[in-house]
């Protein structure tokens, strides 16, 4: 059966979710490990909405069972693909969306977690108000440490007496926390009928209680952060109609982020996810209005991430503008309105995958199938061609034809000039694959890299290396399976190795215990070293000892805060250190420098700092040799 013709996302066990998550490296900011200033990766946060509590009374926020409005909205036929994971199809027209349970709020944190989302930011709603079920949820399970929560106030207003009770919130150690341990909050609506000394008050019993003050974000104007004394701007979401592409709202979202710094004030940057508030339309809900042309074009899974990576470069390069080093993603689960990362009864975890290949970029550096031409044995339809498979985006898929056998179906990439590969990544649909070879064209003949006979997942992919191989073109020839082969990608990599890991490290200097020399080395932009509180920028180190002599002729470095003014690669020659490369300036975690330079040898490599601000914090120091 074609693979787009009704088929729901069968979602994955929670069990052996969790079981995965669990080997996971941990996040910087999901602990309440206190680090330095300006320390660490960014944070990404998600928006949570939760209005899908299906028969219970909400008289409470002021719109009469709102569960039942959003699955009125989302009933239509035509809306199904919005529904979340936990959604029913009660019939053509009809659904039950409703998060009422532990197992469904564990999953979601499983999911979260897994995609490497920090913290979700719960609109607050009062309690028994029916919209305070998930937060309770979270609040009671079990794996509520695996993601960071915090606020947002004004949608429900909690009033200056309940500011005790948000106060030990903040106390929690699962409350996201920025800039060395100051609770972050969002308030919404202009200043969330909110006073400047109603702002002081809750300064003051924050701090009162052992806490550093608390990081206030407006998700309105400059004004309204003035007049209540807010620490910085943001946004709920880029509202934009007309039915245009999403690339329009991505930059919107651009544009809203330099406007809002343009004010003078801090900034946290959005994400929006979409827009598309036409089922409320169709079918209104009594809390807003909307129009026939609130909406624009749904974001393929790829055009998210490409928004988020946009935010993560934004942060980069106005680090002190975006101080908090945090981005705010519309939404986790806003489905009716058009806000959405959530995993979908259809669609599944197609956006989170695309979100975690930006926040965990897969390691081996580029796809060497991308930007081909491409062919295959049969297509099942036009929508369904060999191109789907090569296209780096896990949402499309190449299908063989209808009817066809498995064996001897192919797939295949004409790179057009003669091209070096030792691993692909490949995944598809209902683990068909019974068996399969990876191939190359040597000029002559199709020759075998690798034999193979399981693919994974399009949530869990699968990674198989080989010796390397030289070809103009590579395939994939299936030679056994069930129905019809199904792929998703067909990634191609030449994996080149990091001569730094492995070894033994040291530092002129470091800040903590938590950020030593051995954290530059370690290959993960989640750690890293920092020299020590105070010391001196020039003649700052960190280095790697080979234990032998070791050729290199390229570096790879990522840095905190754009800090470094100068540089000096040098190696030990065995009797004094020997400059290797001198730079000026070093990449961001989402944009690492590449340097390259005549091939150098020595036994012990490291970079010296001459020139910067504040201390330095270095992400990733790789050495390779081309």
């Amino acid at each position: 059966m074609g693979k787009r013709t009704g088929k729901r996302w069968s979602f994955v066990c929670l069990s052996l979710l969790l079981a995965a998550v669990a080997f996971m490296p941990a996040i910087a900011g999901t602990t309440s490990t206190a680090y330095a200033e300006g320390k660490g990766s960014t944070l990404v946060g998600a928006i949570r909405w939760d209005a899908w509590v299906g028969d219970l009374n909400t008289d409470g926020v002021g719109a009469p069972y709102v569960g039942h409005q959003v699955e009125a909205t989302l009933g239509p036929n035509k809306y199904h693909f919005r529904l979340p994971f936990f959604a029913v199809e009660t019939g053509t027209d009809s659904v039950q969306a409703r998060e009422l349970t532990q197992s469904v709020m564990d999953q979601q944190i499983a999911y979260a977690k897994n995609a490497g989302i920090d913290y979700w930011a719960f609109v607050y709603y009062p309690d028994n108000s029916g919209m305070d079920t998930a937060r309770n949820l979270y609040f009671s399970s079990t794996h509520k440490n695996d993601i960071n929560y915090n606020f947002i106030l004004g949608a429900g207003v909690l009033p200056t007496s309940n500011f005790d009770w948000l106060v030990t919130k903040f106390q929690e150690s699962n409350y996201q926390k920025v800039l060395s341990g100051r609770p972050l909050l969002y308030i919404f609506g202009g200043t969330g009928g909110y006073t400047s000394s109603d702002i002081t008050t809750l300064r003051n019993k924050t701090t009162m209680a052992g806490l550093p003050n608390p990081y206030i974000v407006v998700m309105g104007s400059a004004s309204d952060a003035n007049s209540i004394g807010a620490d910085a701007l943001s946004a709920y979401n880029t509202w934009m109609g007309g039915g245009g592409p999403y690339s329009g709202l991505m930059a919107a979202d651009q544009n809203g982020w330099n406007s809002a710094k343009n004010t003078g004030k801090k900034v946290i940057p959005w994400v929006t996810t979409g827009l598309d508030a036409r089922p409320r339309y169709d079918n209104p809900v009594t809390w807003m209005t909307v129009g026939p042309n609130d909406w624009v074009q749904t974001a393929t899974p790829s055009e998210i991430a490409t928004n988020l990576q946009n935010a993560l470069n934004w942060i980069d390069a106005n680090s002190s503008t975006a101080e908090a080093n945090t981005v705010l993603i519309y939404a986790w689960n806003e489905f009716d309105e058009g806000g959405w990362i959530c995993p979908t009864l259809y669609n599944g975890t197609d956006r989170l995958d695309a979100i975690r290949n930006v926040l965990f970029p897969p390691s081996g550096g580029t796809n060497l199938a991308l930007g081909h031409t491409y062919s295959s044995s049969s297509n099942w339809d036009v929508s369904q061609t060999a191109d789907k498979a090569f296209d780096g985006n896990s949402s499309t898929n190449w299908q063989a034809a209808s009817g066809s056998s498995y064996n001897g179906q192919w797939a295949e990439v004409d790179f057009g000039t003669n091209t070096t590969f030792n691993r692909v990544v490949l995944s598809e649909y209902g683990s068909r694959t019974g068996g399969f070879r990876i191939e190359y064209w040597n000029g002559l003949s199709w020759q075998t890299a690798y034999t193979g006979w399981s693919i994974g997942s399009h949530s869990s992919p699968s990674t198989h290396t080989f010796a390397a191989v030289t070809g103009s073109k590579a395939r994939i020839y299936y030679t056994s399976g069930t129905y019809t082969p199904i792929l998703y990608e067909f990634g191609i990599y030449n994996d080149v190795t990091n001569l730094a890991l492995g070894h033994s490290y040291s530092s002129s200097s470091n800040w903590d215990a938590s950020q030593t020399a051995d954290k530059a080395f370690d290959d993960s932009l989640g750690t890293n070293w920092q020299a020590a509180s105070g010391s001196t920028f020039h003649g700052q180190w960190a280095q790697v000892d080979f234990g032998t002599n070791t050729t290199f002729n390229r570096v790879v470095l990522s840095e905190y805060g754009s800090r470094t003014g100068g540089f000096r690669i040098e190696y030990w020659n065995g009797a004094s250190w020997q400059t290797a490369y001198t730079g000026t300036s070093i990449g961001s975690p989402s944009s690492p420098s590449s340097h390259t330079f005549t091939a150098v040898t020595g036994s012990k490599a490291r970079i010296y700092y001459t020139s910067g601000t504040y201390t330095p914090v270095l992400y990733e120091f790789g050495i390779y040799t081309n």
